[in-house]
């Protein structure tokens, strides 16, 4: 796709700019309000209860989300409580779900009305919000983009407001595309369900919902470049699973009474069950060069702990641990341990070389100036370190610089090579 298929901008007059994001999120909230007023009304509801509904939701879901942003990046917050509080980015959906169905419930009490009525109005017009909203993540490019991609219809983002750092002639996967498609489909739908309320017992439209958007967030981040947790699985595919545990257990709770939805039930299980059969264990394989170009792949340190390293000579952070590294590499040199540290420098291995041969540093090191190992990892920040058992699996993941040369982390990682058993936590606490 060209350049013009990215609007971040879509008016300028002097010093005052109209975002293509911004002018998605209030077109997603008007089009909410009237999809639940219409939701309301067939249900024999005022339908001025919905600007009310769609006011404490927008508060909500903002507050949400936000939260749960600064909780995932506890450090940054730690660091600087005010910064990362006011800051205008790192928001995520789920928790911006989770905080509107807290205020919206509280308006629902608040103003006497049947919860399980009024929400199976709402279901839809959260759809349609989250289709139109995502139309305003492809139009700005705010860093939600896929893997790299050569099929006919990926892009690159060279004008996105954050994140885009590939090299030209990289194309990656649309994914605020697919999800937007994805949740339009959701919204019809759940639309022609509720538009029937007398057929389905209450609540069922929103369980429907609960089912359908998580599917659309799981297969979603089949292709977007997250951190992969459990099983292989990122965060909000945790939460996309969790989403239709929760709906199809309402709809089997709704089922004493009704039964329309029962085949609903069976396809969306169907599907979630088609995608887990790509996550696992099993860290992603990968064959990179050393700095004398011959040839490491992954799988062929089977049998060994790998401590797995992103980094690149420009990241100060980065530079910062590797005396740390290189202390802990000679440490467990006699051990079933190897270190690898896969530079993603744009520069490659004459720029790497140079750097290692200054620091005297005696891992060995990678070179992968395309990005593409750490992105089959989830990489999105420099240093990250991936902790890879015997059996090739991964049972750790480190963001952010260490002191490697702690006692704790030394005795626990001897624990993984000599036991096998990694005694803290996926994110290595």
């Amino acid at each position: 796709m060209s350049r013009r298929s990215m609007v971040p901008v879509l008016l300028q007059l002097g010093p005052l700019a109209l975002y293509s994001f911004g002018a998605m999120m209030a077109l997603a909230f008007l089009v909410a309000g009237h999809v639940t007023g219409n939701g309301l009304e067939a249900r024999g509801l005022d339908r001025a209860h919905a600007s009310s509904i769609v006011w404490w939701g927008a508060i909500g879901g903002i507050l949400g989300s936000r939260i749960l942003a600064i909780f995932n990046d506890w450090g940054a917050f730690v660091a600087s409580p005010i910064g990362s509080i006011l800051t205008g980015s790192g928001f995520v959906w789920y928790g911006g779900l989770v905080g509107g169905f807290v205020s919206v419930s509280a308006y629902i009490k608040y103003a006497g009305l049947p919860w399980l009525v009024v929400v199976d109005a709402i279901a839809p017009a959260l759809a349609i919000g989250q289709a139109i909203g995502r139309v305003g993540c492809q139009l700005a490019g705010d860093g939600d983009w896929g893997t790299p991609s050569t099929l006919p219809w990926a892009m690159a983002y060279p004008r996105a407001i954050s994140g885009w750092t590939e090299p030209p002639g990289v194309r990656v996967h649309p994914s605020p595309v697919y999800e937007s498609l994805l949740y339009s489909g959701a919204f019809v739908i759940l639309y022609r369900l509720a538009r029937q309320p007398g057929r389905l017992a209450d609540g069922s439209v929103l369980c429907a919902y609960l089912i359908l958007s998580g599917i659309a967030r799981f297969l979603v981040e089949i292709v977007r470049i997250e951190p992969r947790y459990t099983l292989g699985l990122s965060e909000a595919q945790w939460f996309g699973i969790a989403s239709v545990l929760a709906g199809t257990a309402g709809l089997f709770w709704a089922k004493s009474r009704r039964a329309a939805l029962a085949p609903l039930v069976a396809i969306a299980l169907l599907l979630l069950s088609t995608g887990c059969q790509g996550g696992g264990k099993t860290a992603p394989d990968f064959v990179a060069q050393d700095l004398q170009g011959q040839a490491v792949r992954l799988s062929a340190q089977r049998g060994k702990v790998v401590f797995l390293n992103f980094w690149a000579t420009w990241c100060p952070p980065c530079r910062q641990e590797m005396p740390s590294m290189e202390a802990l590499s000679k440490k467990f040199a006699a051990e079933d341990f190897v270190m690898l540290a896969i530079s993603e420098d744009d520069g490659g291995a004459p720029v790497v070389k140079k750097f290692v041969e200054q620091n005297k540093l005696t891992f060995p090191v990678l070179t992968s100036p395309t990005g593409e190992i750490g992105r089959s990892f989830g990489v999105y920040g420099y240093p990250e370190t991936f902790l890879i058992d015997r059996e090739g699996r991964q049972v750790a993941r480190f963001i952010g610089p260490r002191d490697w040369r702690d006692p704790r982390f030394e005795q626990d990682l001897r624990t993984l090579i000599s036991e096998g058993r990694w005694v803290r936590g996926p994110d290595g606490n």
